[in-house]
């Protein structure tokens, strides 16, 4: 019953309302009159109970059978009141607007024919009264009843018509993205063969001629280089919606541009400097940076409640060193939370280091390395170049044979050439286009992973693709770039790549992010013919909990936080139908769940 009073309208309560109105007036008329035996004060009280509730009952089991039932029960009990209680009589009018309000185009002919002509007529025939006063308000109520149910019927046609607008809304409007889509795939295509293919063979090919020009030509070469480069960003911001974003300045910039919006929001003083001659760094060492500082100065004031804070960022010879400095309450010991743990996790990818030195009362001081200088590289790094556009290839090649860390072993025009040089020369790692004609760089990639496991492959492509950028992680590429990035970028991203890292475009990574996210959520979707409806995040919280491990344990281990880990282990247990941790453990091991 409480399910079906939920999805009650204003009008089944105004029903309901007038149906406990009728029994409240039934009720006291018949308990104040003093002429009645109790014996038929109760019979009279429990009857007008009976006519309030089977109705009601009937209604939400039969629909069909609701209205015969109202009036047979209104009337019969009316007839009844008629021989001791004729004062009652006008009351049957509450009911007649009810059963007016029940009925429809199909019913209302004999509803409205017995409850305002024939029950009034016998009514007051059996009372002695004038039956033409009954009958007309009888006749009157059931119209009211009636009239107001036709209002009713058209707001819920009116409300069918708006849903059905807003289905029929939503239906254009996925009939339009689907347009669009087809429509900015098309044109994606088009200015990936043309003008994307041309202007990235122009950025190449300029920037395979520095070597060539003199000294004094160096800054046109950067011009020029420069113009292409942000003619690609142009399109690539036309054809993806994509908005600027902080990165894409200088990382001192970027930086800068952090504290002020910082200051802004929070009205903490944040002092920034810049030491030393800044050097060009790859995006991947800008994000860290600019990640560190974001959580070093939300730290600062979330915990140490600073006022002011001071950051440093050092461009030294052989790294570069970001100090965050901050006036707050500080802390005991500098434990490495969610928050610090991400940090470090960013920095050791990129071979650097975090250290955090606290005391209360005292501040805290958060310090970020990042060597500039790789290790140096045991031989040269073996290139293999792959592209369809011989122009590309060939500049590629002469720009990385011009430094000695570098050795192009050879270069294809598609992925089947690309597999015979492998076989011959074995390089350490593979550059390779994804668009080629015949093999294309995913199909050969596949291939590659196959056959040398240990070989390194880094996708390149004009624009930048999620899916695409997706598949190839998967299918175990280390790499996914765009031909317009820095021939100094290339060669950072390579060194990093060749000593086990992996680097994806800053530009295409946070859709990667959310590709991967998305996926991860359908890996989480119940294991099938599980009995107890476990998903695999389940079934791994639960082989944490077999390990012994605690809470905080496993929200490290798994990259969650506290509360999320409690949330899903309230949920497993629900599940399981056990209370607490050592029943589910049991439970685990008895059951061969895991």
């Amino acid at each position: 019953m409480k399910s079906i009073m939920k999805t009650w309208l204003w009008y089944d309560w105004m029903t309901v309302g007038l149906r406990t109105l009728w029994l409240l007036i039934v009720g006291m008329t018949v308990c104040i009159n003093l002429s009645l035996a109790a014996l038929l004060v109760w019979v009279t009280v429990i009857s007008a109970l009976v006519v309030y509730f089977i109705p009601l009952i009937v209604k939400y089991r039969d629909e069909n059978k609701y209205l015969v039932v109202e009036v047979l029960s209104a009337g019969t009990f009316y007839l009844y009141i008629a021989y001791f209680s004729s004062e009652l009589l006008w009351s049957f009018a509450i009911l007649v607007i009810i059963i007016g309000l029940a009925s429809n185009p199909k019913t209302y002919v004999w509803a409205g024919i017995s409850c305002g002509f024939i029950f009034p007529i016998v009514n007051g025939w059996i009372s002695n009264q004038p039956p033409l006063e009954l009958v007309v308000s009888c006749s009157v109520s059931f119209a009211m009843g009636y009239a107001f149910n036709v209002l009713i019927q058209s707001h819920k046609q009116a409300g069918i018509i708006q849903e059905q607008k807003q289905l029929l809304e939503q239906h254009l409007t996925k009939i339009e993205e689907l347009t669009l889509k087809e429509e900015r795939s098309r044109l994606s295509h088009e200015l990936h063969d043309t003008v994307g293919h041309s202007l990235t063979s122009l950025i190449v090919g300029v920037e395979s001629l520095r070597s060539y020009v003199p000294v004094t030509q160096i800054e046109r070469i950067d011009a020029l280089v420069s113009i292409g480069q942000h003619s690609l960003d142009d399109i690539r911001k036309h054809m993806y919606q994509l908005t600027s974003t902080p990165l894409n300045d200088s990382l001192s910039e970027s930086l800068l541009q952090l504290t002020q919006e910082f200051m802004k929001s929070t009205g903490i003083h944040v002092n920034f400097r810049v030491i030393g001659r800044e050097t060009l760094v790859i995006q991947k060492m800008s994000f860290c940076l600019y990640r560190c500082l974001q959580e070093s100065l939300t730290n600062a004031v979330r915990h140490g409640q600073a006022s002011e804070v001071s950051v440093q960022l050092y461009f030294e010879s052989q790294q570069i060193r970001l100090q965050i400095e901050d006036n707050g309450v500080g802390m005991e010991s500098s434990e490495f939370g969610f928050g610090l743990h991400g940090m470090l996790e960013r920095l050791e990818l990129l071979d650097g280091t975090l250290s955090v030195h606290s005391q209360l009362e005292q501040g805290t001081i958060v310090i970020c390395t990042i060597p500039l200088q790789a290790e140096r590289i045991q031989g040269t790094i073996r290139l293999l170049i792959v592209d369809d556009q011989a122009i590309i290839a060939d500049s590629l090649k002469h720009i990385m044979n011009q430094h000695a860390d570098f050795l192009v072993v050879g270069t294809a025009c598609n992925g089947q050439g690309a597999l015979e040089l492998c076989e011959q020369f074995e390089p350490d790692i593979v550059l390779m286009d994804v668009h080629m004609q015949g093999m294309n760089g995913l199909e050969a990639l596949r291939v590659m992973k196959q056959r040398w496991p240990t070989m390194k492959v880094v996708l390149m492509t004009t624009f930048e693709d999620a899916m695409e950028a997706t598949t190839a992680l998967e299918n175990g590429a280390e790499g996914y770039m765009l031909k317009s990035t820095h021939s100094k970028e290339i060669m950072e991203a390579m060194k990093l790549i060749y000593r086990g890292g992996t680097w994806i475009d800053q530009s295409v990574a946070v859709r990667v992010f959310e590709v991967m996210k998305r996926q991860r959520e359908v890996l989480e979707k119940i294991v099938p013919n599980d009995p107890y409806g476990l998903t695999k995040r389940d079934r791994e919280i639960l082989e944490q909990l077999s390990n012994g491990m605690r809470y905080k344990s496993i929200a490290a281990k798994l990259f969650l936080t506290e509360g999320t880990v409690r949330n899903y282990c309230s949920t497993l247990y629900s599940k399981l139908g056990v209370s607490n941790r050592e029943e589910a453990v049991e439970l685990a091991r008895t059951k061969s769940i895991l």
